[in-house]
C-alpha cells in the first residue's frame, strides 16, 4: 500500500511563504529605534507654536501695564521730581528693602528705558531721557524730595560697601534735568509742609490756611507760596 503523504505533510515551499512575512515583522521592529529618554525630554521641552503665542501675549500685555503706569505717575499732580537710579548688582531682596525705605509719597519702578522715555513724551519730565540708559530703576517723588533723597543716599552707601556701585544716574524737575553730580543738594530741598510753616510764621497766618492755597501742581508750589508771601493771595485776608 502507498501512502499518500500530500494530506500529512506541508508542501515544501509553506514555511517560507507563510511564515516569512511575520518573521520579517519582527525582524523590523527589532532594528527599529527605540526613543531614548533623551529624545523624549529634548521633544517636551520644545514649546509649541501656540505656547510661543501665549508668552508673546503675556509680555506685550506686561508692557502695556508698565506704560500706562508710567504715564499715571509722570503725570499725577503729586509727581515733583523723577529720578534713573542705576540698580545693577542688587538683589530682589535689595529691592524690596529699597521700596520700603521710600518715604509715602515715592514710589520706584523697574522698566526698560524705551517705555520711560515714551511715558514721558510730552510731560515736563522728558529732559529725563538723557539719563535712560543701563539698568534703571525710576524714582517717582512728590514735593518731599529731601527725605526721599536722604533715605536713597543711605541705602546707596550701604551697598556702595557691599561692593554693589548702584548709584543716581539723573533726576528731572520742573522740567529741568539735573545731572548725578548735582543731584546731592535736593537733600536739603524744604519740603511743601516746611514751605508754608515758614511762610506762615513770616506774614503770621494758620498753615493750615496757607495750605489750601497750595493745592494746585507740585510743581507750581514755589509760585503759590511767592505770591502769598507777595501779599497777592486771597489767603491772606481769609
Amino acid at each position: 500500500t502507498v501512502k499518500d503523504m500530500s494530506t500529512d505533510t506541508a508542501p515544501p515551499y509553506a514555511t517560507t511563504t507563510m511564515i516569512a512575512p511575520q518573521a520579517q515583522l519582527t525582524m523590523r521592529a527589532s532594528l527599529a529605534p527605540r526613543p531614548c529618554s533623551q529624545t523624549t525630554t529634548n521633544a517636551r521641552s520644545q514649546p509649541s507654536r501656540g505656547a510661543l503665542q501665549v508668552v508673546g501675549a503675556a509680555t506685550k500685555a506686561k508692557k502695556n501695564r508698565d506704560l500706562e503706569r508710567l504715564r499715571e505717575l509722570a503725570s499725577a499732580e503729586e509727581t515733583f521730581l523723577v529720578a534713573g537710579f542705576n540698580y545693577k548688582g542688587l538683589t530682589v531682596k535689595d529691592m524690596i528693602t529699597f521700596r520700603r525705605a521710600l518715604p509715602e509719597g515715592s514710589h520706584i519702578m523697574v522698566a526698560k528705558n524705551t517705555l520711560l522715555r515714551k511715558a514721558l513724551e510730552g510731560t515736563a519730565f522728558e529732559p529725563l531721557s538723557e539719563c535712560s540708559t543701563g539698568m534703571n530703576a525710576w524714582v517717582f517723588v512728590d514735593e518731599n524730595v529731601a527725605p526721599t533723597m536722604k533715605a536713597v543716599k543711605a541705602l546707596t552707601k550701604v551697598w556702595n560697601k557691599a561692593g554693589k556701585e548702584v548709584a543716581f544716574t539723573g533726576a528731572c524737575m520742573d522740567g529741568q534735568f539735573i545731572a548725578a553730580n548735582k543731584i546731592e543738594p535736593l537733600e536739603n530741598l524744604p519740603t511743601k509742609i516746611d514751605l508754608i510753616t515758614k511762610i506762615a510764621v513770616g506774614i503770621k497766618q494758620v498753615p493750615t490756611k496757607l495750605a489750601r492755597g497750595t493745592k494746585g501742581n507740585a510743581n507750581k508750589l514755589g509760585y503759590a507760596a511767592k505770591a502769598i508771601a507777595e501779599g497777592k493771595s486771597d489767603l491772606i485776608q481769609a
